[in-house]
Formats: C-alpha cells, structure tokens, sequence
C-alpha cells in the first residue's frame, strides 16, 4: 500500500508546529520552575544559554507556517483566511500560529537585549497558553463529524501528545548547557524523556488510531488498513528504539561528543520520524460517511 501524501504540507505544519509548542513549554516551564537554582549566575550568563534554543524554535515556527501555505492553491491570499475568527476554527488556527510566531520573535529579541527576567517570564506564560490554545484549535479542525475516525477525543490527546513528545525529545540537545545548576540535572532530563517516551508506547497500544478502529474496519478498503497497521507497528519499533538509545544519553564513560550530540539527535530525529508516519496514517484515514 502507498500512502497518499497529497497533504504533506499539512503533516509536516501539524507536527512541527506541534513540536515547536511543546518544546518551548518544556523548556522555558522548566526554567520558571527551577529559577532558583540558575539566580546565581545571573542573565550574563543564562541569556547567551537561551538565545540558540530560542532563534531554533522561532526559526522552526516559521518554517512550519511557510509550508502550510504550500497546501493553499493562492498562498498570496493567505491573509483572507483570518477573515472568518467567528465561525472558522481554520481562521482561529491561522491567528494562533501566528500570534504564537511573534511571541517567540519577541522573546528572542528580549534575551538578545537582555530585558529584564521578569518580562521574559510574563512573555513565556503568555507564550505557553497561545501555545496550548493553538494544538486545541489544529484538533477541533479535524474533529468533523462526517470523518469518523477524526471526529473523536484521541484526535485531540494525540495531537497533545505530540507537543508532549517532541518537547521531551528537544530537552537533552539544549537542556544541559542550560540546566547545568539544577541539581542531577543530567539524571532528572533523561528521567523527563523516558517518563514521556513510555507514556507514548502506552498511546499507541492503547489509543492507537489504526488499532482503535476495529468499528470502521469494515468501511476502508482491506490492502488499505492492513497497510495502515504495518505502519503502526514501525511507529511502535521507533518508539521503542528511542526509549533504548534514552539510557545511552549519558552513559559513564561516554564521549562528550556521544553523550552531547549523537545520541539526543538520534532520539529526536526518531521522535520526529514516527510523529511523521502516525500523522501521515492520520490523514490516510479521511472516510466521509453520512454526507
């Protein structure tokens, strides 16, 4: 079976935007939490930290929004889809994204400056429920009715889920320079990852999207969910080999370059893969019944 990519615009905009959202709030909800720890160096020393992960994500943020306007047939008239917040949760999708974009501008350009601590935090709050809010409206656009395996709460939990994961899989590229002050702070961050990393096996045997459907079997074609559940399973073997590849991150005696580089951008990039697939399933599931 070949997956139908025609909206691939949509699936990298949904998990990269997605990914975006989760590892900021994982980053700077941390931060807040374990300020304490990190008052006694100072912003000389802690901004300089938070400028590359922070350029990473605003740079990331709007590469996800420029791709989504390949999936427009006019991408210069994509300004007329904020036209309709009333009724259009596409409209309420598009204004989220973008309010989203520009909070990470704005915080970038703070740290960059050096504003003063407390601005950056009220930045991040306000950042993190934009944040929330916009993963809330990607999910209602696909809860349609006359789609049935979209039109249920596992739409919404996955795509919470993949915020959650990503997030967790972004902490140990740029969590140690960081949190090198926060007590067993190497310990703590693969602890995070694992913890996530197990939740998401968990997902999958439990809430998994082709699994779960066993009521609409019937209604998609045999070569088409037999395919689908293949591609489940190779969801489920990357997930697995991330969670093993999280006890190497910091493995005694190790080389930095391993330790720093190798094996968290392998977990990430395994993270992303299978994020990749379940959301392509995702789309591959679009039946319209009772229309």
């Amino acid at each position: 079976m070949k997956l139908n990519l025609k909206d691939w615009p949509l699936i990298v905009f949904t998990v990269l935007g997605q990914a975006v959202v989760g590892s900021f709030i994982f980053l700077f909800g941390l931060l807040a939490i374990y300020a304490r720890h990190l008052d006694q160096f100072g912003s000389a020393w802690l901004y300089p930290r938070l400028f590359r992960p922070a350029l990473s994500l605003l740079l990331l943020m709007g590469l996800s929004l420029l791709i989504s306007l390949l999936h427009l047939g006019h991408p210069s008239s994509a300004y007329l889809a904020v036209v309709n917040l009333k009724t259009s949760w596409l409209s309420r999708e598009i204004l989220a994204a973008c309010l989203f974009f520009t909070g990470l501008l704005l915080l970038t350009v703070s740290i960059f400056f050096g504003w003063l601590a407390a601005i950056l935090l009220l930045i991040s709050f306000l950042e993190v429920l934009v944040g929330l809010a916009l993963i809330f409206i990607m999910s209602k656009i696909y809860r349609l009715p006359a789609v049935p395996a979209w039109n249920s709460f596992r739409t919404t939990l996955s795509f919470y889920l993949t915020a959650l994961l990503a997030g967790a899989g972004f902490l140990p590229l740029t969590g140690l320079a960081i949190f090198e002050a926060w007590p067993d702070s190497r310990l703590q961050l693969t602890v995070i990852l694992q913890i996530t990393l197990f939740i998401s096996l968990i997902y999958l045997m439990v809430f998994d999207q082709v699994a779960a459907l066993f009521s609409l079997k019937n209604r998609i074609e045999p070569e088409k969910f037999s395919g689908l559940k293949k591609l489940s399973r190779l969801r489920f073997l990357l997930l697995i080999l991330a969670f093993l590849a999280g006890f190497y991150i910091f493995w005694p005696g190790g080389s930095a370059w391993l330790q720093g580089y190798f094996w968290p951008v392998l977990i990430l990039a395994l993270v992303i893969i299978e994020e990749l697939i379940g959301r392509a399933i995702f789309f591959n599931l679009y039946e319209k019944h009772g229309v």
